[in-house]
């Protein structure tokens, strides 16, 4: 409870008030995830580019069979 109530002064009480419904909502009653839900606002990730894989298709290879292995299980093993 300390932990929830030092956020307000940071982030402010509407924000942790929030996070705490939001957590409430999860069915979520810990610290760590209220801060979690706080702070994620600031999270961000930047984009990567779009990498084009047409030139990359000469690569693809069809699965394995893997069904000729289940014989090997029926098989005793001899010292």
């Amino acid at each position: 409870m300390i932990q929830v109530l030092s956020l307000i002064r940071p982030h402010g009480h509407e924000r942790v008030r929030a996070a705490v419904e939001e957590a409430l909502t999860l069915v979520c009653n810990d610290a760590a995830a209220v801060r979690h839900l706080v702070e994620a606002v600031n999270l961000t990730h930047a984009r990567t580019a779009l990498i084009e894989l047409d030139a990359l298709s000469r690569f693809e290879r069809p699965l394995p069979v893997m069904t000729d292995y289940d014989g090997l299980l029926g098989q005793g093993v001899t010292p």
